[in-house]
């Protein structure tokens, strides 16, 4: 007859005296979790809970469960999330870029310039979809326009105070954004607490922020207002994207609107009720200190 020889580990969870993963053991799993497993050797890129303890095993620790691995990780706070794309900047001048940055944010902390972090923002009839609470068994439907229609919203947020200016376009070009220039100048040095201070708009390298037409409408603000374009293909350092998903989360996501007319006057709604409350967009966008 054939015997069937059973792992230590289910005959230690059949007495209750289950292996656990301590010491030496411990570091080696943090080490490896942290670790691609390419780079350990294997043909696959992600880890499982199966394949660490074979690992492990294969360096000699002494055998337990996949499950106490999967515990054990959730005891040292590993969870499985999603991870999310990571791009690098391709420009050269990026550091410099950066620095200057820098500089400019604590120029503004200290009153010596006016920093704004500007941006567009389309707004799509067609709703965003996001997760939300659901009755378990059920899915909720989200329903969707005929046809889609779209206009665009230009937005800039102060990055100390952190009230915003915002305008609504037909279209996201150079006329645009130069109708959005002109009443965000005149909404910023026609407020009671603007000194003559010099602004600095910090932009991205979309085309329509460095257009032969902008840059000629621009030198009428040449005295007073300095457009900084960011580091090509860095989205992270515009602090406004993240009002942009707030807004998005909040308001566009998972509604469709009676019609643009309707989704445009929620959208001005709610970043003119922000005004009302410039922490909150400050710890949105994360410039507190």
């Amino acid at each position: 007859m054939k015997v069937k020889v059973c792992p230590a580990w289910r005959i230690a969870l059949v007495v209750g005296v289950l292996p656990k993963v301590t010491g030496q053991c411990e570091a080696e799993l943090k080490k490896l979790v942290e670790q691609e497993p390419r780079k350990a050797g294997y043909s696959f890129s992600s880890w499982t809970c199966a394949d660490l303890l074979h690992e492990l095993i294969r360096k000699g620790f002494e055998a337990v469960s996949s499950e106490t691995i999967r515990a054990h990780l959730h005891t040292l706070g590993y969870r499985v999330r999603r991870p999310v794309l990571s791009i690098a900047s391709p420009d050269p001048e990026y550091r410099q870029k950066v620095k200057s940055l820098k500089k400019y944010q604590k120029q503004a902390k200290n009153g010596e310039i006016l920093l704004y972090y500007q941006d567009e923002i389309d707004l799509n009839l067609l709703p965003g979809i996001m997760r939300c609470w659901t009755l378990e068994g059920a899915q909720r439907k989200v329903p969707t326009p005929g046809q889609n229609q779209k206009q665009y919203g230009f937005g800039a947020v102060n990055y100390v105070s952190g009230q915003t200016v915002h305008c609504i376009e037909e279209r996201k070009n150079s006329v645009g954004f130069c109708a959005f220039i002109e009443q965000f100048m005149q909404t910023v040095t026609q407020a009671p607490d603007y000194h003559g201070q010099k602004i600095v708009v910090v932009v991205d390298n979309f085309i329509i922020h460095r257009s032969r037409k902008t840059q000629e409408f621009l030198e009428k603000y040449r005295d007073h207002l300095l457009l900084f374009l960011l580091p090509t293909y860095s989205p992270w350092l515009n602090l406004i994207e993240r009002l942009w998903k707030h807004l998005r989360r909040k308001v566009t996501h998972n509604h469709l609107f009676a019609s643009l007319a309707d989704l445009v006057k929620a959208v001005c709604s709610f970043l003119e009720a922000l005004n009302a409350t410039p922490q909150l967009t400050l710890s949105v966008i994360g410039a507190t200190e």
